[in-house]
């Protein structure tokens, strides 16, 4: 069977989408698997093993038309559409797919002839897992996102640190944004969580961040004793190698913590209004307020100005990590 799995924005939701790879071709012996996404999201899913081919899309009404034409072309047997856009819609629609697989909507699921049931499992990995039942797949294991990384990607990886003046896992990474600064835990109380912990084990802080998040970091890396902060942004994969050769990672609920992840790092997650994109693993340490109201699932529609981040103080946070920092490096 050949299977086109489409996933085109978000970097996180790239990363979670991509397990559903690994679930096909373990269970359907002899499957192809194609992968359709953006350029940037080309380069979270290079080099896996359970993908046969990666289509991207670029911005745009031509590059559109010309990726539904190569999707036709391909005579995909099973399409499955996770995020449900307007252009994955469409491609949907016209791919000549024989299942076009897709969560139930209400009153908008003319693009697909084969429509699951939304069903909250725990872990948005997992959920969308279900829509492999689309397919007539039914997976019996559990499945988390993967990074792949080669050995040369390490080197380049270890040649920022080197410039930094950092030796393999004496540091420790700090992302201190979001895609959506107004629902992540503000950059300052990062920089300060860094000193506690960095008093405590001796590790130094290393501040990263993505193009157009420097502000941020400079906020974070303000309240920082001592410390290093990227002095520019650098490539994706490269950053995944900074985070694999770390001793563990901290950030918000964004992509910088499923990488980390999905390389099998520790991973110190900071939630606020959702708790289901972090399985319970015991490479995930969730730090939360810990209010009756959390998780809501509704940052937009919160009337309390999210304080479930607002009055989640640097102290509490660590108190919430200090046994396992005990644990691991003292």
């Amino acid at each position: 069977m050949k299977f086109l799995i489409i996933q085109l924005r978000q970097l996180g939701d790239i990363l979670l989408t991509s397990s559903l790879c690994r679930a096909v071709k373990e269970h359907i012996k002899g499957a192809e698997v194609h992968f359709l996404t953006s350029p940037l999201g080309a380069e979270i899913v290079k080099n896996n093993p359970y993908i046969d081919r990666i289509i991207t899309l670029e911005k745009g009404v031509l590059p559109e038309l010309k990726v539904i034409l190569k999707v036709r072309r391909e005579k995909y047997d099973v399409l499955i559409d996770p995020q449900r856009t307007g252009r994955t819609k469409r491609i949907s629609l016209f791919s000549g797919a024989g299942k076009k697989v897709a969560f139930k909507k209400k009153g908008d699921n003319i693009y697909y002839n084969l429509l699951v049931d939304f069903k909250k499992t725990g872990y948005t990995v997992w959920d969308r897992l279900e829509l492999l039942k689309g397919a007539g797949v039914k997976v019996n294991k559990k499945y988390y996102p993967e990074f792949f990384l080669k050995e040369r990607e390490l080197e380049f990886g270890k040649e920022v640190l080197k410039k930094l003046g950092l030796e393999e896992k004496s540091f420790f990474v700090v992302v201190p944004t979001s895609r959506r600064m107004n629902k992540g835990w503000e950059p300052e109380k990062f920089g300060m969580l860094s000193n506690l912990i960095s008093e405590k084990t001796g590790l130094i802080p290393l501040i990263c961040y993505a193009p157009n998040e420097e502000e941020y970091a400079e906020r974070a890396f303000n309240r920082i004793r001592i410390g290093v902060k990227l002095p520019k942004p650098i490539p994706i994969r490269t950053f995944a190698a900074v985070v694999k050769l770390s001793a563990f990672s901290i950030g918000n609920d964004s992509f910088a913590s499923h990488l980390s992840f999905a390389l099998k790092k520790k991973t110190v997650v900071i939630l606020g209004a959702y708790n289901e994109w972090f399985p319970d693993d015991e490479n995930i340490l969730k730090v939360k307020k810990g209010l009756p109201c959390q998780p809501c699932g509704n940052w937009k529609g919160c009337d309390k100005g999210l304080i479930c981040y607002r009055e989640l103080s640097p102290e509490e946070a660590f108190s919430q990590i200090e046994n396992w920092i005990s644990q691991s490096f003292l």
